[in-house]
């Protein structure tokens, strides 16, 4: 049997929005192979209503049904802003990327047909040594990276990352620029929130958002990990209050009626795992049989403020309130064992049994669990930019059982979380975006050409503002260093050469050049 996915309310409100056209490659070079969509919901094959992360790969054996990401907060008269879906019979986010003024161009047509840009490290790496060769061909993921949009429609010039080894700042992969991924092997999508009305029935926000989806290979602690970094780009011009960024998560492990769920505030981590030992078929869903895994969810670098279990039909209200630690109706999320609110639910380790707050010794029945685990921005204003990292974890122990499984997943979010802290991960983020100054972060540099010592003068006061420099490939020759005053010098003892200049101040970004004679 197929997992049933239809709302009626969802269903009514999709006829005011047109359907798009979905798109979807496979991330699979690792022990996981993730389907990833353009429609705004990943790790789903909309087409045929049926989960589409395996793991492991090519056994037929799913984990999740479906991810997305909800984003949402209120303007200065209250009033809710959100862009927000579960599955593909809503539509809230759309291929492509927002003019900068945060009008959407018209999906589904020219470079925007597929927002979908795959590519491997093998690629890339064949690529820089024979760019040059005579007979050479660029392949079409590497000449057709989305580097750059299209001005002559007021997009952004500086869209995708990549490496601009000449220098030119125009991406040009027969002069041997390149893509800048993370992983052996990366999905790069670009999507907005403005490019029909919201099946949801909330208002859009004018949020650009860049997902890469990537994998490492042969690192056995993260054999069984999907990563994830989320570039958040605000092109609207409102200034949004508790702007929450939420996960959405329909972990179905094998047969979807017989799941747990938990949270783990520590680690940033919701999880779900099998109520019993035993995860049968069930029609067309294949079970894990005995010893059933365990799946989870860690945000990297940013705090969970709530985690829970969704209840959300279809409409606005509803996805705001579990986005707030509430249930579909309102009421706050409440602790079964004491009665009182809750930000985390379900937080005790399964395989304790002295500790009283989980659904095995709560002894719950178990059924089709999904998940929302909340981040809390606070204020969102006009123009910025916000990233995001997670990690798709999983764990299935030799010897173990469904409880172990669970219980045995915060090591592998350890394990994963310190690979993420301590290994050096291509930073891809600043290297060509927003080379030119943004209108909300003025800031200037001179002398530039500099002979290695120069000043960055800010034409603003300010709370919090740090600068931090990296060279054309990614590499950071100057680590973040505090501003203490609008004027601040600087000695940077590199080579000759061109280098970028990463400067935040309260939450913005701004990236200029420097060059070294």
């Amino acid at each position: 049997m197929i997992k049933s996915v239809l709302f009626t309310i969802g269903v009514a409100v999709l006829s005011q929005a047109r359907a798009q056209t979905i798109s979807h490659a496979y991330l699979d070079f690792n022990n996981v192979s993730a389907r990833v969509n353009d429609g705004g919901v990943f790790f789903n094959d909309h087409a045929n209503t049926f989960p589409s992360y395996e793991v492991p790969k090519g056994s037929g054996l799913h984990a999740i049904f479906a991810m997305a990401f909800w984003y949402g907060g209120t303007d200065v008269n209250g009033q809710l802003k959100l862009s927000a879906q579960k599955y593909d019979n809503l539509t809230d986010q759309f291929k492509g990327p927002l003019t900068n003024d945060g009008i959407a161009n018209p999906p589904d047509s020219g470079t925007w047909l597929s927002a979908l840009f795959p590519v491997t490290k093998p690629e890339i790496d064949n690529h820089i040594a024979n760019y040059a060769s005579a007979g050479y061909t660029v392949p079409s993921n590497i000449a057709n990276w989305p580097a750059h949009g299209d001005v002559s429609l007021n997009q952004d010039f500086y869209l995708a990352p990549f490496v601009d080894t000449d220098g030119d700042g125009i991406y040009d992969p027969t002069a041997g620029d390149y893509p800048c991924i993370r992983g052996d092997k990366a999905i790069y999508v670009i999507m907005n929130d403005k490019g029909d009305l919201h099946a949801s029935g909330g208002d859009p926000i004018g949020l650009e958002m860049h997902y890469m989806f990537y994998e490492y290979v042969g690192i056995p602690e993260i054999e069984n990990t999907t990563f994830v970094h989320l570039r958040m780009i605000n092109r609207g011009t409102q200034t949004l209050n508790d702007f929450k960024v939420s996960t959405f998560l329909d972990a179905d492990l094998g047969f979807y009626g017989d799941d747990y769920f938990g949270s783990d505030e520590s680690r940033n981590m919701m999880f779900f795992y099998n109520g019993d030992n035993l995860d049968e078929d069930n029609g067309g869903s294949q079970g894990y049989q005995t010893a059933p895994p365990a799946i989870g969810l860690v945000s990297l670098a940013n705090d969970f403020e709530s985690i829970g279990i969704t209840d959300a039909g279809s409409n606005a209200p509803e996805f705001w309130s579990n986005m707030n630690a509430r249930n579909a109706g309102g009421a706050l999320w409440e602790d079964p064992v004491t009665m009182t609110s809750i930000n985390f639910m379900f937080p005790s380790d399964p395989g304790n049994v002295s500790q009283p707050n989980s659904e095995v010794t709560l002894a719950n029945a178990p059924g089709d669990r999904k998940g929302i685990a909340n981040i809390n921005l606070g204020t969102l204003v006009p123009f910025s930019e916000h990233t995001f990292d997670y990690a798709v974890i999983y764990n299935r122990e030799a010897g173990g059982d469904n409880i172990q499984n669970a219980s045995g997943l915060k090591n592998v979010a350890d394990a994963v979380q310190d690979f993420f802290d301590t290994t050096f991960v291509d930073d891809c983020l600043l290297q060509t975006a927003a080379l030119e100054e943004l209108e909300e972060v003025n800031f200037s540099i001179h002398p530039n050409p500099s002979s290695g010592t120069f000043v960055i003068t800010l034409d603003e006061q300010f709370m919090d503002a740090e600068v931090h420099i990296s060279d054309l490939s990614g590499r950071v020759v100057m680590e973040n260093k505090k501003l203490s005053s609008t004027e601040t010098m600087i000695e940077l003892g590199q080579p000759a050469g061109v280098y970028l200049v990463h400067l935040s101040v309260d939450g913005r970004t701004s990236v200029q050049r420097i060059v070294l004679k």
